[in-house]
């Protein structure tokens, strides 16, 4: 019987080589983390695993993609970061977890078990080629695992799926297709001369842009010197006659280079060459041939179509687009649903955050307002209704159940005491549900909340879960309570947040908002100092770009301090002390600016900052009990007590901040601070 003695684990390994019993065990690989066939290597005192190949790797490889010094063999990779990427294929993975890597602690280079034995690698059969682009070899990859969100092609900037030549010192890389590019073609758009194969942005000016899509090229270029004139690769080698999908007759390529406006998408072609249809007198970019008919977005619930103009001009011009507000040209192309009115730019409904998918219409389904998407259906929070009330002509659920409680929930009215939702952690101020056994209570708006759907600025699905603790991906507010997570790449948001529209009216603000996505500001009403990337806006020029961030937007109506008696009123403008230097937060002592929201009580004349209302924490659940990996008794969240000592934290040995966990164990006084909790979670994943 064969034995191991690994460097990665204490027992001694024995070869097993029989097949595995599929139906009795199943055994995963410490090393890779992939199910294990054939022989392996097993520890007779425990359940650790190794492939044989993966037990017999070198602990020392000399590795063409990383040439400076040789790669070692680590069971786990040092932490000198929380997480880290493999430098060729960029999958993440956590520092400390128990998975092979080989690993440079001098230039902090690391590659996994895939990437470092590459087939071709393994074989000793890997081509290297030199390229005018680029100093260094390339290496030839036919097959690899790259994720192609991680890699683009230096020539074409398309991302990389199939075979290609990569340089994985500089990051450097290539399609297969582009690399062989000719460096000289003859086009029939620029007869004059040949045009070369430059590449950017060693060769050719930052500014040249392509004749076909106007658009400056960041990639390689073909590119006529004299006559500055010049295609992008992809466009090159592009078809005199092109047929289109979204049109009954085909687009032919035009002569010469010429400015126009674009028929499909309503956008300038700034001296560049289109393609035409001369039967009903159209222009478009080429890229513009291409578009979908019918597309799905984000923004709205049903397929839109595109139509390259509009006959009721009065009915669009009122609406506008219904993503960035302005006003569409009627003789010119957009995508519309005819059922809402709702009409969108053609450059809005394509952008890559608001684009879904393009959608087949068959014999089935033709009518848009019949089409179920999917995401618009899903199954109610209330798993049962117990009891029902006619109320003039509306039926009202008075007792349900609900998938979050296991008691029955009873609908009421009469808001006495100052109660807190269990699903938004707001305020109770209007119809909620109520168990009289545990004190559960529910808005009904929360209560009746779909446990599937979709929000309208996200192209995936999101549950409804409840949580101990989360951070809003929204509000970054953390919370607890009912959350929606995204079943794609397990964001949360917070109930206030997913159910603000992408247009709204707001009591701060005389005008309507939208959402802009791609606007970079600071928030009119906070102005943290930090730069903040998607804000409801104002477009008109007399309210100078006035923005608001979700953490101002979901502020409470009234608040409750704990050293006033009254509750307090979210107020939008100071107009009482405007002009005095009375304009003082009662809370920090500091001055407020008279523009700003601010927290105020009538009764007292007492007003705040909203943020020294509501602290950082607001909507936490305090005495919420969880075990946590890093103490053996369970935690319970708590805030700080300003009438006692400050506590300190057992990890830093610091004083405890606003709030902090601590063990409900008799006798142990164990207690973290909040920020320490998320440090040692990053860290450990405890």
């Amino acid at each position: 019987m064969k034995k191991l003695h690994h460097f990665s684990h204490p027992h001694p390994l024995v070869l097993v080589e029989e097949e595995i019993d599929w139906i009795s065990i199943i055994y995963y690989c410490s090393a890779c983390q992939e199910r294990v066939e054939g022989s392996r290597y097993n520890c007779s005192e425990c359940d650790f695993c190794l492939h044989k190949s993966c037990a017999e790797l070198p602990r020392e490889i000399n590795h063409p993609f990383h040439t400076s010094h040789p790669l070692i063999l680590y069971d786990k990779r040092p932490e000198s970061h929380p997480f880290y990427r493999c430098d060729s294929c960029r999958k993440r993975y956590k520092s400390g977890e128990e998975l092979f890597v080989y690993h440079c602690s001098s230039c902090e280079f690391d590659l996994d078990l895939r990437c470092a034995l590459l087939p071709n690698l393994i074989t000793r059969d890997l081509q290297k080629s030199q390229h005018f682009s680029h100093q260094h070899p390339l290496f030839f990859i036919q097959n690899h695992h790259i994720e192609p969100r991680d890699r683009s092609c230096s020539a074409c900037e398309e991302l990389i799926l199939g075979p290609f030549y990569g340089c994985f010192f500089c990051l450097f890389f290539l399609h297969q297709k582009c690399f062989e590019l000719p460096p000289e073609i003859k086009h029939p758009s620029h007869r004059k001369h040949p045009l070369t194969l430059f590449a950017n942005p060693l060769a050719h000016h930052e500014k040249c842009c392509c004749r076909l899509c106007s658009k400056p090229c960041k990639g390689f270029i073909y590119y006529c010197s004299p006559c500055e004139f010049g295609f992008k690769p992809k466009y090159a080698f592009s078809d005199d006659v092109i047929k289109s999908k979204n049109h009954e007759h085909p687009f032919s390529l035009f002569s010469r280079p010429i400015s126009f406006i674009c028929d499909a998408c309503g956008t300038e072609g700034e001296y560049c060459i289109p393609y035409v249809c001369t039967a009903c007198n159209l222009v478009v970019h080429k890229e513009c041939i291409s578009l979908p008919r019918n597309i799905l977005i984000t923004r709205h619930d049903h397929p839109i179509s595109h139509i390259y103009y509009f006959l009721e001009e009065e009915q669009v011009n009122k609406m506008g687009c219904r993503i960035c507000q302005n006003e569409i040209n009627t003789e010119y192309g957009c995508y519309h649903c005819p059922s809402c009115d709702y009409f969108v730019h053609v450059n809005c409904a394509m952008d890559k955050d608001i684009f879904i998918q393009e959608y087949v219409v068959t014999g089935e389904n033709q009518n848009p307002n019949q089409i179920n998407l999917g995401w618009l259906i899903g199954e109610p929070s209330i798993t049962c209704v117990l009891r029902k009330k006619k109320i003039g002509e509306e039926i009202i659920a008075i007792e349900v159940k609900h998938f979050n409680h296991k008691c029955k929930l009873v609908l009421c009215d009469d808001v006495k005491d100052e109660k807190c939702c269990e699903g938004c952690m707001r305020s109770i101020s209007t119809s909620f549900y109520y168990c009289a056994e545990c004190n559960y209570i529910l808005h009904k708006r929360c209560a009746e909340l779909p446990r599937k759907t979709r929000h309208w600025a996200s192209k995936s699905t999101c549950t409804l879960m409840s949580f101990f603790s989360f951070r809003c991906n929204i509000c970054c507010f953390i919370s607890s309570g009912l959350g929606y997570n995204n079943d794609a790449d397990g964001s949360i948001y917070c109930i206030s947040c997913f159910l603000i529209p992408d247009t709204i009216t707001t009591q701060g603000h005389r005008h309507r908002l939208f959402f802009d996505h791609k606007f970079t500001f600071k928030c009119s009403i906070c102005d943290d100092g930090h730069q903040k990337k998607g804000a409801f806006i104002c477009r008109l020029k007399e309210c100078d770009h006035f923005s608001l961030d979700y953490t101002c937007l979901t502020s409470p109506n009234t608040a409750q301090y704990k050293y006033d008696k009254h509750p307090l009123q979210l107020t939008y403008c100071d107009n009482i002390h405007h002009h005095s230097d009375q304009c003082v937060c009662d809370i920090c002592e500091e001055l407020r600016d008279p523009n700003e929201w601010f927290y105020y009580c009538g009764i007292c004349d007492n007003s705040a900052h909203f943020l020294c209302v509501l602290g950082k924490n607001p909507f936490l659940k305090l005495g919420l009990i969880r075990k946590y990996g890093f103490h053996e008794h369970p935690l319970t969240f708590a805030k700080k007590d300003y009438f006692h000592d400050y506590l300190k934290c057992s990890v830093c040995d610091k004083y405890c901040k606003e709030v902090f966990l601590k063990c409900t164990q008799s006798g142990c006084k164990y207690v973290i601070d909040w920020e320490c909790r998320v440090h040692i979670r990053i860290s450990t994943g405890l």
